[in-house]
């Protein structure tokens, strides 16, 4: 250090104190430099962080969106299942029986064979509807100029058949009236554990009222052919009430439909002439259509999963192939049959897939009795036992077999030389049969190829 003078004084010691500061402030610039190292990595870190974040926040806000549109679609589903599910509920009841072969006119038991002749007159030529010039059944004819009546059927099917060249014209009327009481499961499952419904139980009462006229042709002494043509008339009254929700009263639902019903075709054969006390042997095939309304077509009550109109018609083709038996033994007629209705099931529609109804197996027997040379009585019973609706393959829930079992009465009256009355009754005895079924019949002969 220099004073004033030329004076030199602690030249030494102030060089020292110089390279001291100059050594701590690089220090502070080394610790300046890494500090700011420091920072611009935090910061590359944070910019990296929130690319980060806004990356996952991106992807959340995909997959919420894609939650929630899944959770769309399940609804969708949710509600295409339960209105699909409501839908075959309500036609499940009724494709029981409309798959069920038909206890009317065509079904269950033989014609009864018509009485003894003379060699000049083959059994197998006689009918229900023949002139009063045959003997009483299981008889050779009296010497009066009037025959009895053909025993009847309580309900009319294969038998001794038209004798040729002639045509029989019945016209009938039809009533059936059955309840029945279902519980359904008003719900699915979404996802295992977790379904959503509720138990509901339904009260059904159905009556059905059907005029038909049937045409049927003697082609040979052993061949006839015959049609059917229904007109249907429906109306179902459907009382329900929710067992898991309180519910003051039962709700009333009411339904009709009307309109033309299944046309069914026969082809019956005999195999034999029956002589003396023989049996008749007549196989039969029948042909049921879909030309009344289809169940599937019909609309729907989104609320309670009925129709608001009833179909008439089955929605299936069926084809059945039968047997029947007939004994005269007099003054009786005891017969019996056996057969099998294949219906034919088919592709509905996307949502709802193929339903195949179930096949019904049936035998029926009984006795007809001639009263007096005009009247006869039959008593008979008739069992179908009817498998599972299936869809897609899979057994329907709560579709299982029915077993659908009927007493049956009958009473017929000739009122003309070529008219019969005839009255059937159908009682059921088991839980799947109608509670009752009612019938008359007039069939009509009309000779085509001379007098009668």
């Amino acid at each position: 250090m220099v004073l004033p003078g030329g004076n030199v004084y602690g030249q030494q010691g102030g060089e020292g104190g110089v390279e001291s500061i100059e050594q701590q402030q690089g220090e502070i610039k080394k610790e300046i430099e890494a500090l700011t190292g420091k920072r611009k990595q935090l910061e590359q870190q944070e910019k990296e962080l929130a690319r980060t974040l806004k990356e996952q926040a991106e992807r959340l806000t995909d997959q919420r969106d894609a939650m929630e549109e899944q959770a769309r679609l399940i609804r969708q589903q949710k509600e295409l299942l339960e209105q699909q599910r409501r839908k075959i509920e309500g036609l499940k009841v009724q494709m029981e029986d409309l798959a069920l072969p038909p206890v009317d006119d065509e079904e269950a038991q033989p014609r009864a064979p018509a009485a003894a002749q003379p060699q000049s007159q083959p059994r197998h030529q006689r009918s229900a509807s023949q002139p009063d010039n045959q003997g009483p059944v299981g008889q050779a004819p009296p010497p009066r100029p009037n025959r009895p009546l053909q025993p009847v059927d309580v309900i009319e099917s294969q038998g001794v058949l038209t004798h040729k060249g002639t045509l029989i014209v019945e016209p009938s009327l039809h009533y059936s009236y059955s309840s029945v009481t279902r519980v359904a499961l008003e719900g699915f499952t979404i996802i295992p554990a977790i379904t959503i419904g509720a138990i509901d139980v339904r009260e059904v009462d159905r009556n059905t009222l059907m005029a038909a006229l049937a045409l049927r042709y003697g082609i040979t002494n052993h061949l006839e052919v015959g049609i059917k043509i229904p007109y249907v008339r429906r109306d179902d009254t459907t009382v329900t009430r929710p067992l898991a929700v309180a519910a003051e009263e039962d709700t009333l639902t009411q339904a009709d439909g009307s309109g033309l019903g299944d046309v069914e075709m026969t082809l019956n054969y005999m195999f034999n002439r029956g002589r003396g006390s023989g049996p008749y042997y007549v196989g039969s095939l029948r042909v049921k259509s879909r030309s009344g309304s289809d169940p599937f077509e019909t609309e729907v009550d989104p609320d309670t999963g009925l129709q608001t109109t009833l179909p008439t018609g089955t929605g299936f083709v069926s084809v059945q192939p039968g047997l029947s038996i007939s004994v005269p033994s007099d003054p009786a007629v005891f017969y019996g049959s056996i057969s099998y209705l294949r219906n034919i099931g088919r592709e509905i529609n996307p949502s709802i897939g193929r339903i195949e109804p179930g096949d019904a197996t049936g035998i029926s027997f009984g006795m007809a009795f001639a009263i007096n040379p005009r009247a006869s009585f039959s008593l008979g019973y008739s069992h179908n036992s009817v498998g599972a609706t299936k869809q897609n393959g899979d057994t329907l829930p709560g579709s299982d077999r029915l077993e659908v079992g009927t007493l049956l009465m009958g009473l017929s009256h000739r009122v003309g030389k070529t008219r019969n009355l005839n009255i059937a009754l159908g009682a059921g005895l088991t839980e799947d049969a109608p509670d009752v079924q009612i019938s008359f019949r007039l069939p009509i002969a009309f000779s085509l190829v001379g007098g009668m």
